[in-house]
């Protein structure tokens, strides 16, 4: 029986993620103006810009998919007959340019940036096919979406010149996404090869990442304009980081104990994807700690990641994302 139309479009754009695609830009203006609040909107027009490339990019997913999807997943929009095939791609392309216009709107650079962003998602959906062609993809789409915001600044005018160390973090994230995708392909049969090591490779890399934050942080942050060892907000900001990140990579230990003493299946490895799935906002949470302690921009942003978790999971509870 088919749902009310609200329902299924919101299904068909993953409605339930918007928190995330949020906490990635807030964070990341948050780091890149840790010690004051931007003087002007134009780094928040990367809100709405992110929000359309993202939700355009997840219509545009489930439309190329739609045929494997009629076989495998019956119960989604398009395959269901709630979303016609169609208007599922005019609302991809409608969010896309959408969300490329606000990002025009910010700033010349800005736009060039969601541009290359957009093009990502695009090939994702499009041709992400494979172990590692998708996982890269996406990796790359997720650390573009952290690094418009650290490096939005420089995207929108305010600086002239680019503060490229801030995009280590980016790139961590993206790795991070990386191997969280891996994961989730092996949830999804990408082949019939035996799991085997798989599972707790991915885990492995899930982990690492999540310890990697705090370090990453001390070096793209500095250890103090004369060399020395890091101011005392700085440390607490790291700390808490290193917190946060030991929190999350014993969870993932956790997790990868269980599945290789138990022999991995195909349901070990949902569970282990869902629970670093779950994990991600408080991989941006120990980000945005970096700098909680150096200005008044990473206490919202860490508070909106807490929020954002929250409002997620009960948004996948009215649309399921499966």
């Amino acid at each position: 029986m088919q749902g009310p139309p609200v329902v299924a479009m919101g299904r068909l754009i993953r409605v339930a993620l918007f928190p995330s695609a949020i906490s990635d830009l807030f964070v990341g203006i948050a780091i890149a103006h840790v010690l004051d609040w931007p003087s002007t909107v134009l780094p928040w027009l990367l809100i709405p810009a992110s929000l359309g490339v993202y939700h355009g990019a997840m219509a545009l997913n489930d439309w190329a998919d739609r045929e494997d999807d009629a076989r495998t997943r019956p119960d989604r929009p398009i395959p269901s007959g709630e979303i016609p095939a169609g208007l599922a791609l005019f609302t991809s392309l409608v969010l896309l340019l959408g969300g490329l216009m606000w990002a025009g709107a910010a700033g010349a650079f800005a736009g060039v940036w969601m541009l290359a962003v957009a093009a990502l998602a695009v090939l994702y959906d499009l041709i992400g096919r494979g172990p590692l062609l998708g996982p890269t993809l996406l990796g790359l789409c997720r650390a573009g979406n952290l690094g418009a915001g650290l490096m939005s600044p420089w995207l929108v005018g305010s600086t002239e010149q680019p503060r490229l160390e801030l995009l280590w973090l980016a790139a961590l994230y993206g790795s991070h996404v990386f191997f969280i995708s891996r994961l989730g392909r092996l949830e999804d049969d990408e082949d019939d090869a035996p799991l085997a090591a798989r599972p707790t490779n991915a885990l492995r890399g899930i982990t690492i990442t999540r310890l990697l934050i705090p370090v990453i942080g001390l070096a793209v942050l500095g250890a103090g304009a004369s060399g020395g060892p890091p101011s005392g907000p700085l440390s607490l900001g790291l700390l808490l980081a290193a917190i946060l990140a030991a929190r999350g990579g014993y969870l993932s230990l956790s997790t990868m104990s269980e599945g290789a003493k138990a022999g991995w299946d195909r349901a070990a490895v949902g569970r282990a994807t869902g629970q670093s799935l779950r994990g991600l906002p408080m991989f941006t949470g120990a980000i945005a700690s970096l700098g909680l302690f150096l200005g008044p921009t990473c206490l919202p942003a860490l508070l909106w990641g807490l929020f954002g978790a929250w409002l997620s999971g009960k948004l996948r509870a009215r649309f399921p994302l499966t």
